[in-house]
């Protein structure tokens, strides 16, 4: 297929200039979160913020570089049936450089987070130790950060290189750090053909790379990152958990960021019923999976019966006021989705999909929430106030304009050459 054809076909799918409506509610959402986070820092409710600051982080977080990964195994599985929500899932590689600046603060704050940093114990003193845990955590999300970025860039080098070739990037509408992304981006543009090719090959050299980097590194991020707040519990299977609930998370971001460009862009001329279907299909999968590791978790720590394990399990199932939160996540997040993801029809009705990950979102929210603050919070009552929904509307705000940020030079539809 000629150059002008692929570029025609590819030009009309990129994100439309934001409103003056929404940019103001993101720029309000995140100056909330900012100024929570200065006030924990001026001792205004600072556990307060310090845990929820953990649990967003570990969130939103996974949910970014779970929509990456998706797209790689779409990609090593020579998936088919939807290159749009490939696309979905690559542009959350945006925030990843954000996420890797948050996690600073998180290792600034550890002795303020983390019991053991305060109060260091002999028993877990060669892994749980400041100078270590730190190391470690710098490990785990730079290179995750950096494979992602690369493995985004080699992905979409092609599409920008073309567009840009033919005067789509009009740059009185670019600002300095996007014309900048752009000719790096480019630099030693050979010809879309030829660019098509090398990011074809490159791609089957780092894709399993990058998964095999991501279910490795990112299990032990879930183990340091959550479950180390209770130094006496353990559980082999926490860290695939944390990865395959992070990666549930993504795909529901996925449906959700479509369902919502499909009214707002001309993708919606080729986001079909069919492609939501699928990815309700997917929904479904990972409801399922994600909800048979944590019943095998349960199930493990019942048989066991090992103390430091059951207390875990029974402050937060069988003890107030944490036992309604755990009901609330099954719900939503397992068997409210089980009973409506059989439906054929609901999984063709983007509206409803969209309506039912919102409830999933939150409920796998909750689930970080529900990992971590039982573990340092002292209060006899759930933290949940201001100070909580307006860090988390800070986390959302950057998640969601980092991502519309890429999407306004990458095509959110990507070339198919013959």
């Amino acid at each position: 297929m000629k150059e002008e054809n692929l570029e025609a076909q590819i030009t009309d799918y990129r994100l439309p200039a934001i409103s003056q409506q929404l940019r103001f509610l993101l720029i309000v959402f995140a100056a909330v979160g900012v100024v929570m986070l200065i006030g924990g820092f001026l001792g205004v409710q600072s556990q307060r913020v310090y845990q929820i600051y953990l649990v967003n982080f570990a969130f939103w977080t996974g949910l970014a570089q779970a929509g990456v990964a998706f797209a790689a195994v779409y990609r090593l599985t020579n998936g088919g049936w939807s290159d749009n929500f490939r696309r979905i899932g690559e542009l959350f590689a945006a925030f990843l450089p954000v996420s890797f600046f948050l996690l600073l603060i998180i290792l600034i704050l550890q002795s303020q987070i983390y019991p053991w940093a305060r109060d260091p114990s002999p028993d877990y003193s060669v892994w749980l130790n400041s100078t270590f845990f730190t190391i470690r955590m710098l490990v785990y999300f730079s290179v995750m950060t950096i494979l992602s970025v690369y493995y985004v860039k080699v992905a979409v080098r092609p599409e920008i290189g073309l567009l840009k070739q033919h005067g789509n990037y009009d740059e009185t509408e670019q600002t300095g750090v996007t014309t900048r992304l752009i000719e790096r981006l480019t630099r030693n543009w050979q010809g879309y053909n030829e660019e098509y090719r090398v990011s074809q090959e490159k791609l089957k050299v780092l894709t399993p790379i990058f998964l095999i980097a991501y279910g490795g590194l990112y299990t032990f991020a879930g183990i340091d990152l959550l479950m180390t707040l209770d130094p006496g519990y353990y559980s082999t299977i926490y860290g695939w958990l944390f990865v395959i609930s992070g990666f549930y998370s993504g795909i529901v971001a996925m449906m959700m960021a479509g369902y919502l460009i499909r009214k707002k862009t001309a993708v919606g001329d080729v986001l079909d019923k069919t492609q939501f279907h699928d990815i309700g299909k997917l929904m479904l999968g990972f409801c399922m999976f994600t909800g048979g590791l944590v019943f095998s978790q349960y199930l493990t720590i019942w048989y066991g019966n090992i103390p430091k394990e059951t207390v875990y399990i029974i402050t937060r199932f069988h003890e107030a006021p944490w036992a309604v939160i755990s009901t609330i996540i099954l719900l939503l997040a397992y068997f409210v989705p089980l009973v409506f993801l059989f439906s054929k029809k609901i999984k063709q009705t983007p509206a409803a999909l969209f309506i039912l990950g919102i409830l999933i979102l939150i409920a796998l929210w909750l689930n970080r929430f529900i990992e971590a603050v039982p573990s340092i919070w002292p209060g006899m009552t759930i933290p949940f106030g201001i100070v909580e929904i307006g860090i988390t509307l800070g986390f959302f705000a950057a998640v969601v304009s980092c991502w519309m940020w890429l999407a306004r030079f990458v095509p959110l539809v990507p070339a198919k050459p013959e």
